[in-house]
């Protein structure tokens, strides 16, 4: 699912913002940018990735990346 192709995003970029794993998986077709935003959420809460920045500058990487 959304999940499995943001971590794939992830796997391959150092990091990224919302906008560059929208454009960058095709899920701007389906997902807005906010479900986007909860689903990196939900990876950060769950300790797959990590957050650094906060608002527009914010920026997710693999955790352990």
């Amino acid at each position: 699912g959304r999940r499995a192709q943001i971590m794939a995003y992830l796997k391959a970029h150092t990091e990224a913002t919302i906008k560059e794993i929208l454009a960058g998986t095709g899920l701007s077709r389906t997902a807005s940018e906010k479900t986007i935003q909860r689903e990196l959420a939900g990876l950060v809460e769950s300790g797959l990735a990590s957050k650094t920045g906060e608002k527009r500058w914010s920026r997710y990487r693999l955790a352990g990346a």
